[in-house]
């Protein structure tokens, strides 16, 4: 796949996340490393754990 393609495809899914209120992993490491720079970073897969945690509790979302 062509350089120029892989970069809109991933231009594409970042919009897309956004839009369904996903987070930006890469901008969230860019944030840290820029204004907490002695923080570690996490895993993408302990940031997405964090964000979900954050954002739904550790409890079911529905009732039912």
């Amino acid at each position: 796949m062509p350089a120029s393609m892989r970069e809109a495809l991933g231009r594409w899914a970042r919009t897309l996340r956004r839009v369904a209120g996903m987070p930006d992993y890469a901008a969230y490491v860019a944030h840290l490393r820029r204004c907490h720079p002695e923080r570690t970073v996490p895993d993408e897969r302990a940031f997405y754990e964090e964000y979900v945690t954050a954002r739904y509790g550790d409890g079911p979302t529905r009732c039912c």
